[in-house]
């Protein structure tokens, strides 16, 4: 009987040491095959694709996300220096591009999660003008809207700007009005209290529910908002572009998404580039 145990208990010893061989040093051949099957992806470029965390269908195919890097020119005797502009020389650059030779009247912000950029457009005689695009600098949360205090959700629907803050910790910052009238009418529907605040677009390269562009890109979009007036901005939060894409709600436990969704959708329509 005890040589029974002794060789058990060698047996199990002598697999446990296999096991976790095999664990720590074997781990360039199991964990690609375990980091397919097991590790869920926020969001996959492919079609029609489940998401468990955002509880939505994306249908795509996705589009992909392009940061535009700013361009530079080589340092060699043939090509000049590269310039060392100012953000405010560098913002009169872009409203150059758009043919625009005073401050335009007002501004729409569109801010898209899934692309991870802030596109900034104006009005003028009756046309949609594209200025420039910001990629965010830090992102947080998943795709939907922001439900409450410390959720690190960047919040989805329509914004003004309520205030400009010249001595943020993050540089420079623009107050958005979260929570707006349809999020506490949708809180008070649901029950839900402590829906947060505090959303910004700010500098800096950090965030915990806010956009974050950059020290460099927030001095120009503050600059321009300060020059239009806070009243003239619009923002529209968006999960994904819908001008590009859509999704499909899973579940029904938050009915008003469908809703919410089809007006973004509608508010994004008209900023088309020709």
């Amino acid at each position: 009987m005890k040589n029974i145990v002794l060789h058990f208990l060698l047996f199990i010893s002598l697999l446990s040491f296999i096991i976790l061989s095999f664990y720590f040093f074997g781990k360039k051949v199991w964990y690609p095959y375990y980091e397919r099957v097991f590790i869920e992806k926020d969001i996959q470029p492919i079609h029609k694709t489940k998401c468990e965390p955002c509880h939505l269908i994306h249908v795509g195919p996705l589009k992909p996300i392009i940061v535009e890097k700013e361009k530079v020119c080589p340092v060699c005797p043939q090509c000049p220096k590269p310039e060392k502009l100012s953000s405010e020389q560098k913002l009169k650059r872009h409203l150059a591009d758009s043919n625009f030779i005073t401050y335009p009247k007002n501004l729409t912000l569109i801010g898209l999660k899934h692309e991870k950029i802030l596109e900034v457009w104006t009005k003028k005689n009756g046309k949609y003008l594209h200025i420039v695009t910001y990629p965010f600098t830090a992102f947080s949360g998943i795709l939907g809207p922001k439900f409450k205090e410390g959720d690190r959700q960047i919040p989805e629907g329509m914004y003004k700007v309520s205030y400009l803050n010249p001595n943020s910790k993050f540089h420079l910052s623009m107050r958005l009005n979260y929570p707006n009238k349809f999020d506490k009418k949708m809180a008070k529907k649901e029950k839900r209290n402590n829906l947060g605040g505090d959303i910004m677009i700010h500098g800096d390269r950090r965030t915990i529910g806010c956009i974050p562009i950059g020290d460099k890109n927030i001095e120009q979009l503050y600059f321009l908002v300060e020059k239009i007036g806070i009243h003239n901005i619009k923002v529209i939060l968006s999960p994904v572009d819908f001008r590009q894409i859509a999704v499909e709600i899973k579940n029904d436990k938050h009915p008003w998404l469908k809703d919410l969704y089809k007006n973004i959708k509608k508010e994004m329509k008209p900023f088309t580039s020709e």
